[in-house]
């Protein structure tokens, strides 16, 4: 079994030998673009450079600095992570996770389970970024429903039209113009405040 991506970023701080040997399991299993970086500093400007499919981490245990590293890679260039690791981090598991890691291994993985292990882990990524998008959507257009519902009491108030009156003037003003009803009561909010 072979592995769904083919770009990988091995961050290996050379703590134990697990990361070279990881490096030679992970070119076994086919993986065709194999970056390496050593220090934890260099961990974001490489997955910018190198815009690898996946980021393995290979640890002893994750320092603060890694932990920075991988939340500042989450904000900004969000991928999947997984961090292979010979001690646990029950303490510190909500950073770990708000830090955008995917999947943590503790101690040493079969060979016949690793392309599982990492495969599992960018589904499981896909997955959780296809939740987070969507999630952004529906606050969107509840952000816009709420703008929009705002804006027709601002004109229901200050015309004395029925709520259906107010909606249908709006969208009818929206169309006329080529606005979305959000940006039409967005700008009937911002003016009804201005004049406040």
């Amino acid at each position: 079994m072979g592995v769904t991506f083919t770009s990988l970023l091995l961050f290996d701080d050379g703590s134990n030998q697990s990361g070279s040997l990881l490096r030679d399991r992970l070119l076994k299993l086919g993986v065709s673009a194999l970056h390496d970086v050593r220090h934890s500093n260099e961990l974001e400007t490489q997955v910018a450079e190198t815009a690898p499919d996946i980021l393995v981490v290979c640890v002893d245990a994750l320092s603060a600095p890694v932990l920075e590293q991988l939340a500042e890679i989450h904000t900004k260039t969000p991928l999947p992570v997984i961090v292979f690791a010979e001690t646990n981090v029950l303490e510190v598991v909500q950073t770990v996770v708000a830090a955008g890691v995917s999947s943590y291994v503790v101690g040493h993985v079969e060979d016949s389970r690793l392309p599982v292990t990492l495969n599992l882990a960018v589904e499981r990524f896909k997955q959780i970024n296809s939740l987070n998008t969507e999630l952004a959507q529906v606050k969107e257009r509840l952000s816009e429903r709420k703008i929009i519902e705002k804006a027709k009491g601002i004109i229901m108030k200050q015309k004395h039209l029925s709520e259906d009156q107010a909606y249908a003037q709006m969208r009818s003003t929206a169309m006329n113009q080529g606005q979305s009803m959000a940006e039409l009561g967005r700008r009937i909010v911002s003016v009804f405040e201005l004049l406040e």
